[in-house]
């Protein structure tokens, strides 16, 4: 017996005839067969010991060792529930062995959408339920209650339909509950706030303060996603280049990316006494900020004059009035970090990453809301403060 490693597996001698099981020491059950050609296959008895069985689980080589081991890990859990009879497997059980097998494929981003979804609708009133036991009716009861919000509406659908698609795969399940279900289509917005709406959001937000009207400061100024500003890390800020980057495999397209900041954005970053995220989660160490429905419920109780609005739409009102000042497509398209900005043959040939005329784009962009926040004002430079552009008219005023 011994801790397998992908190069102890390699070292393993091969036997002059027949074949040599080696037992991992972490894993019981769970190995490595040699036959004397050289051949590894990983295995898995499982079973009492009057009846045991040995399970193939795949060529060293075409399967990986992590890999074997999920699925011997799987196969184990499968023999604790009664072997994997899908009357004896509960909704919970199942979908912990859901998340150790399907979560490795899936980006971090997806797994928290995934395990928000499961932990907000399904698992409280699911998780004891025997997964035979759960019909149609039973999940749309769930679903159902959320047609006034379509998009969660449409996400609890498509979570629970992949979720149950794979049960059927496992055996756990005979037939999908859901199969043939209508699911929403993923509808279009359009909605872009005008400068007044945009000005009251924006002051609204400044009287919110940190973290959530920080954040939709940064909306507005960036035009970046919701949950990239709420997962940024000190690490990502660069102040001395005006900027912040989202290493590979966290934005939305798995792409890295830099953002340029105006002044007024840099202040507010800087005026945030954070180290590792930015906007922790309230309770939630290790976590980003996720109280958004909450806050801005708060944040647009205080509103009089704006009609309903999504923080997405921020990101299209941002990009609808940079295109208006005047900044090419192309650049707009790179601000957003969008993969139309260059098309695949672009994206091999030209390598500029067009930084000085993004951060041209940007402080445009904060001149002209400035000039929206303060109609009366004559330019100054932007403020370096969590006050935001309001401070210094304000500061006028009292002088007068």
């Amino acid at each position: 017996m011994l801790n397998l490693t992908d190069l102890a597996i390699r070292s393993l001698k091969a036997p002059t005839t027949g074949q040599r099981d080696y037992f991992d020491g972490a894993l019981p059950g769970f190995g490595v067969r040699v036959s004397h050609g050289g051949t590894r296959s990983f295995f898995l008895f499982t079973g009492k010991a009057s009846n045991r069985q040995r399970k193939s689980i795949g060529r060293v080589g075409i399967i990986t060792l992590a890999e074997a081991r999920v699925e011997a890990k799987r196969l184990l859990a499968e023999q604790t529930l009664g072997h994997s009879k899908p009357k004896s497997i509960t909704f919970s059980a199942a979908l912990t062995i859901f998340e150790q097998q399907k979560y490795p494929e899936l980006k971090p981003r997806t797994v928290h959408d995934y395990k928000a979804i499961f932990r907000r609708h399904f698992s409280k009133k699911l998780g004891s339920v025997r997964l035979a036991d759960i019909g149609f009716e039973t999940v749309t009861a769930i679903t159902d209650k959320l047609v006034k919000t379509r998009s969660e509406h449409r996400h609890a659908l498509v979570v629970a339909g992949t979720f149950f698609r794979w049960c059927v795969r496992r055996r756990f399940l005979k037939h999908n509950p859901l199969e043939g279900v209508d699911v929403p289509k993923a509808g279009k917005r359009k909605r872009v706030l005008s400068d007044t709406e945009l000005v009251e959001v924006y002051r609204g937000a400044e009287a919110h303060g940190y973290p959530f009207g920080t954040i939709v400061q940064l909306l507005i100024l960036t035009g970046q996603r919701r949950g990239e500003i709420a997962g940024m890390q000190s690490t990502w800020l660069n102040t001395e280049e005006s900027q912040f980057a989202l290493p590979p495999g966290f934005a939305k397209n798995s792409r890295g990316h830099v953002v340029p900041l105006g002044p007024v954005a840099l202040g507010l970053l800087e005026e945030v006494d954070c180290k590792g995220l930015l906007f922790p989660a309230v309770g939630g160490k290790g976590k980003p900020f996720s109280g958004f429905s909450k806050c801005k419920k708060a944040l647009d109780a205080t509103l009089k004059n704006v009609e309903p609005y999504a923080l997405h739409d921020l990101r299209r009102t941002f990009s609808t009035n940079i295109a208006k000042l005047g900044v090419p497509p192309h650049i707009k398209e790179a601000l957003l970090n969008h993969i139309s900005a260059k098309s695949e043959v672009e994206a091999i040939y030209d390598q500029y990453a067009y930084l000085p005329e993004m951060k041209e784009a940007v402080e445009k962009w904060e001149k002209h809301l400035n000039s929206l926040l303060n109609p009366l004002s004559t330019p100054r430079p932007y403020p370096h403060s969590s006050r935001g552009i309001l401070s210094e008219v304000e500061a006028d005023l009292s002088a007068h």
